[in-house]
């Protein structure tokens, strides 16, 4: 994927997105075709204050509130996490009612900036675009100091606004009085900015969009010659002279005539009702205007700076189909005939207006009725309208925020053409059987309600099913049929067999290795050996032990002896020393290339662009030669680590227990080769030694809850770490050690993607960035290689975890 890069961070994205543009340290990309935008993606430094202003006790709260504000109305869909840039990222994904779906993400990189990530899509290719989203989003690297960004870019833009705005009274200034717009009297259309006349390129782009059911509408032009686009303040440069505006309307429907007027401020509405891009001009040229919608044309008034701006053009109105169109108020529905009315979004609406209004409605297909933010008319939705049932062609109903609602009628299992409902945020305590009976019903939302039970059977065609933050206490055995389950933040008490296999089930994890046979069954698929747990410990190694004893009461941290002594590890710590020559073959290295098996080619994936490229190699290291400084790894042979690259760190561990090895000087493989921007690493030999590891303290209150007290005295702790590496341990990289991680451990990783419980699981290989070899993961992170303690045994290296932290 090609990487784009601002002064403090680089993204990688897909082909498809090939409009991306960058503005100063925010990164907006675009998937569109002719006629519409298919998927935006902006990526960006945030000063962490922005999400003051939304409610909620902490960060993370505030950044979920404002998951539902940033777009207009929308509904949840599921919370998750995700690691990006070496922590751990907060993601809310939602969907508005008109059939968008948003994706929202936060990391903190310190007390004051983080990074965002907002990405959209139609909800009929989410499943499609979210796992794109979430590969762009763990491309992000970020290095520099943000403070100096954030200034630099305000910097800049005061000094290009002050460039293009002089101060003499030759400048033409804006205007300070926007004058209403005047259809014009020889119906010609035009578009002038200042004195330039702008000619009007192409037909008119205008329809009802699919996805959101908006008016959509597209203005392209060409500057005039006069305005040079390399010395201009007006456009940009590289696009050819070519400019255009875009616009997205919503409330507009007047009989069949597109009708309204919306204010821009500097490009911004304040309602939720229209969205304005523009592209083709200058970076510091920001819209202000009112755009009007009347008798079939489009009229706009308005300034860029110092430039007035006039445009007017004539609607296709028989271009639109209206039968496309999501109506938003009851008002809005008059001037319709029930004909045309085929989705219908409405917000606090009046529940006794309301059920008059839907009777006629025998065309509809999309209900959907929300009380945001505890709008006293929720108070007053007590029921469903009678009049949905006597909507047979409806095919999705949402009702969101409808506090007082506590029941849903046994009627719904009458419209036979539903496919979506969403109840959500209110104080349903039961499912009808009728609803499990609808024949293509396939998404069921009723998060935040009181459900206490699911019926027993699921109808056949439901895929999705969201139930979190309920009062269930257990699922039918019916729901393993299911593609997606969120059943977090529930009493659960018992789950059926076969939830696990779930391709998106949402679970806490205790709740999974508590719950589900959430047993690892080894890389072979055919169960786990025995092991001995004793060999991965440190107080079952005499020389350990005594080293643990002597720093602990050094460290006078003997309150916490026996809790220190019961968690440290017997681990082997690897420094690299000095550059490898590949003189010899098949001792400890840490870059370069491999000294590989004989006949074992070198490791190749297949990209997204459909290329076998190499894979990024991190490590050898011989067995024989630590065999006696721990118990656990193989006497004998080589282990080989590599990566597919830093963003998605698929790992591949070869085992060979042989001794006709090809130099690495032969292998004739070149940087190109390697997939991984960063190619080959600098080849480093590397001293092993043995030392006792113990738990980083961050977070400890929830991993290490004995240890907990122990968490604030900082120099004591120093001060034990450096006595547990007195046996010449510099633990640069390391073996069966712990790994110092913001959130949970590599362990619980491997758990979350491979099965098991943590404490089968043990590291492998740490990787920590090394300016010897020019390891640098993102920001001086460390990559960690985890493997089930059975498939050590086994010596089945086929079935590695690999993850990547970063502060």
């Amino acid at each position: 994927m090609p990487s784009v890069t601002t002064t403090t961070c680089s993204v990688n994205f897909p082909a498809q997105y090939e409009q991306i543009h960058i503005n100063w340290e925010s990164i907006r990309a675009e998937h569109q075709t002719d006629y519409d935008y298919i998927s935006f993606v902006s990526i960006g430094l945030q000063e962490l204050s922005f999400y003051h202003k939304f409610t909620g006790n902490n960060l993370l709260d505030q950044f979920r509130a404002s998951c539902f504000e940033q777009r207009g109305t929308v509904e949840l869909i599921a919370d998750k996490t995700l690691p990006v840039a070496g922590t751990i990222a907060e993601i809310r994904t939602t969907q508005s009612p008109d059939g968008y779906f948003y994706y929202f993400g936060l990391i903190t990189i310190n007390s004051e900036y983080g990074y965002t990530i907002i990405a959209d899509c139609d909800i009929a290719v989410k499943d499609f675009y979210e796992p794109i989203f979430d590969e762009i989003w763990q491309s992000l690297q970020y290095f520099g100091n943000p403070a100096e960004a954030m200034q630099q870019q305000q910097d800049a833009i005061t000094a290009l606004l002050n460039k293009h705005t002089p101060a003499t009274s030759t400048a033409q200034q804006p205007p300070t009085v926007i004058l209403p717009f005047i259809i014009p009297t020889n119906e010609q259309p035009y578009w002038q900015i200042g004195k330039h006349h702008f000619k009007l390129i192409g037909n008119l782009q205008a329809h009802i969009s699919d996805g959101d059911g908006a008016l959509f509408v597209k203005i392209e032009a060409e500057a005039p010659n006069e305005i040079n686009p390399d010395n201009s303040d007006l456009i940009s440069s590289y696009n050819n002279r070519k400019v255009y505006l875009q616009f997205y309307f919503k409330g507009i429907y007047n009989a069949g005539i597109p009708t309204g007027k919306f204010y821009f401020e500097k490009e911004r509405n304040e309602g939720y009702l229209t969205y304005l891009w523009k592209g083709g001009f200058n970076y510091s040229q920001e819209l202000t205007a009112e755009v009007t919608l009347e008798k079939g044309w489009l009229g706009l008034e308005g300034h860029f700076h110092q430039y007035p701006v006039k445009l007017a053009v004539k609607l296709p109105l028989e271009q639109l189909n209206w039968n496309a169109y999501y109506f938003r108020t009851l008002e809005e529905m008059q001037t319709a005939t029930p004909e045309v009315i085929h989705h219908l979004w409405l917000i606090n609406p009046s529940t006794t207006q309301l059920q008059q209004a839907l009777l006629p409605l025998i065309y509809l297909e999309t209900l959907s009725i929300e009380f945001p933010h505890h709008h006293p008319l929720a108070a007053d939705f007590t029921v469903i309208p009678p009049a949905v049932q006597y909507l047979q062609q409806l095919k999705t109903l949402s009702i969101t925020g409808a506090s007082a609602l506590d029941h849903l009628p046994g009627w719904l299992g009458n419209l036979q053409k539903l496919e979506t409902i969403t109840l959500q945020g209110s104080q349903v305590a039961s499912i009808p059987p009728s609803i499990m009976q609808l024949p293509v019903l396939k998404k069921l939302y009723l998060n935040y309600n009181q459900l206490q039970s699911i019926p027993s059977q699921l109808t056949p065609s439901l895929e999705t099913l969201l139930v979190s933050n309920n009062q269930l206490t257990k699922v039918p055995a019916s729901a393993t049929q299911l593609q997606s389950l969120n059943i977090e933040h529930n009493p659960l008490q018992q789950l059926p067999a076969g939830l696990e296999n779930i391709r998106q089930l949402h679970l806490e994890l205790e709740k999974k290795i508590s719950l589900l046979d959430y047993t690892y069954k080894g890389a072979n698929g055919q169960g786990i050996m025995a092991y001995d747990d004793s060999h991965f410990h440190a107080k079952n190694n005499i020389e350990l032990l005594h080293l643990l004893e002597a720093g602990i009461k050094n460290a006078a941290l003997t309150e916490f002896k026996e809790a220190l002594i019961n968690r440290a590890r017997a681990s082997v710590a690897l420094a690299t020393t000095e550059e490898d020559t590949y003189a010899t073959k098949g001792n400890h290295r840490f870059g370069g290339l491999p000294d590989l098996p004989v006949g074992t080619p070198y490791p190749t994936f297949t990209t997204y662009q459909e290329e076998e490229k190499g894979m990024l190699f991190i490590a050898q290291i011989n067995c024989a030669a630590i065999a006696h400084l721990q118990n656990y790894l193989p006497t004998t042979g080589m282990l080989y680590f590599f990566i597919e690259d830093l963003d998605a760190v698929a790992p591949k561990v070869i085992y060979y227990n042989g001794n006709e090895l090809q130099s690495a000087k032969d292998l004739h493989i070149t940087p190109d080769f390697i997939y991984e921007d960063n190619g080959i690493y600098t080849p480093f030999r590397a001293e092993a030694a043995k030392y006792a590891s113990i738990p980083s303290l961050y977070n400890s209150h929830r991993l290490y809850p004995e240890l907990e007290n122990m968490e604030e005295q900082y120099e004591a702790t120093e001060q034990l770490e450096k006595s547990l590496h007195s046996l010449n341990a510099n633990p640069i990289h390391s073996i069966n050690s712990y790994v110092f991680k913001q959130h949970d451990t590599p362990e619980i990783e491997a758990v979350d993607a491979k099965r098991g419980k943590p404490e089968e699981w043990m590291v492998l290989l740490k990787v920590s960035s090394d300016p010897k070899t020019g390891f640098q993961f993102w920001d001086a992170g460390v990559i960690y290689f985890v493997i089930h303690k059975s498939d050590l045994e086994r010596k089945d290296f086929t079935n590695v975890y690999c993850g990547l932290e970063s502060s």
